[in-house]
């Protein structure tokens, strides 16, 4: 999500409504209007434009902890927030073949063990590793525990108690996570415009944007833009040229393919797994209803039916899309 548009100088009159455009729907864009939602002032209309011809993404998404203070700020109520995204736990991230064949490791959420006065508990540990001594470092990480034994349990609110040291984040599916979001932020202001962009409008001396034309020749003005435009960069990209760095150097994977299926083999664990392949890694991201998969590649190394053919091979269960 990239902020441009007009800057605003200073509070409005309480008479004078500003108006903020965010570009494009998905989980950016309904993410970004369900925050502003929040957070604006009443003095200040919310608009998302988005069209229904343009898909997004929406694979199965795997986060990270700050998920949880995101929702807790919209005030969210946890339960729901699961049933409608068929959501599931995650404490992990489990990473398979990418010391070697046969190589595991996970890369839990939360902290390790207890520091000892001034002394760092890794430092501790890592003088008993170098001893022989000392056992795996996820011993001493509780979600590492917990997601080795398929488990979970809310983490305690008291300090004093080891369940409180559980951090976790979620698996759930983007797309129904717009709508979730929606459905929060249209209740609170915001409105939404269906509608293709056609044109983009720009100040004749500064170059900054000033509105969009929709193909049915409506045009939306506003003070500042939020593009939530995804790949297209439509007002940051296409319009103000900010240019990319190419960092294909160090990143040379340029595709990815992703493909559902019925939930099958380990079933719903509490982790998401990254697994090496010849060309790139493969995710499973496990919801209620399916689990999620995909394969990140570079298309300089493998094709595109065989990166297909090989991700169908290593599927859990009947592909569904």
């Amino acid at each position: 999500m990239t902020y441009i548009g007009r800057l605003w100088n200073g509070a409005p009159p309480v008479s004078e409504r500003r108006v903020l455009l965010i570009v494009g729907g998905g989980t950016a864009g309904w993410m970004t209007a369900a925050a502003l939602a929040k957070a604006l002032p009443k003095t200040t209309a919310v608009t998302l434009v988005e069209s229904e011809q343009i898909g997004t993404v929406g694979v199965g998404e795997a986060t990270i902890p700050p998920i949880n203070t995101f929702n807790q700020i919209l005030g969210l109520d946890e339960a729901a927030f699961m049933r409608a995204t068929k959501a599931s736990f995650k404490l992990a991230i489990e990473f398979v073949d990418w010391m070697g064949p046969g190589h595991r490791y996970l890369h839990p959420f939360g902290g390790f063990g207890l520091d000892i006065e001034a002394v760092k508990f890794h430092q501790v540990w890592l003088r008993a590793h170098h001893e022989g001594w000392a056992p795996p470092i996820d011993a001493f990480n509780l979600s590492a525990q917990a997601a080795h034994l398929n488990r979970f349990a809310p983490p305690s609110k008291d300090p004093g108690q080891v369940l409180s040291s559980l951090k976790y984040a979620f698996h759930f599916d983007a797309g129904l996570y717009a709508k979730f979001l929606r459905d929060y932020a249209e209740p609170r202001g915001v409105t939404r415009v269906e509608g293709k962009i056609a044109s983009v409008q720009q100040h004749g001396e500064t170059g900054f944007v000033t509105g969009v034309t929709l193909e049915d020749g409506r045009v939306l003005e506003a003070d500042l833009f939020v593009d939530c435009s995804g790949f297209r960069g439509l007002l940051i990209e296409q319009t103000l040229k900010a240019g990319y760095d190419d960092w294909s150097h160090w990143l040379p994977n340029d595709r990815a393919v992703a493909m559902p299926c019925v939930t099958g083999g380990d079933g719903l664990t509490p982790y998401t797994r990254a697994t090496a392949d010849a060309a790139g890694w493969r995710w499973r991201i496990p919801l209620q209803h399916r689990t999620g998969n995909g394969y990140v590649y570079s298309s300089r190394d493998i094709s595109d039916e065989d990166a297909v053919a090989r991700l169908r091979a290593t599927l859990d269960g009947e592909p569904l899309a």
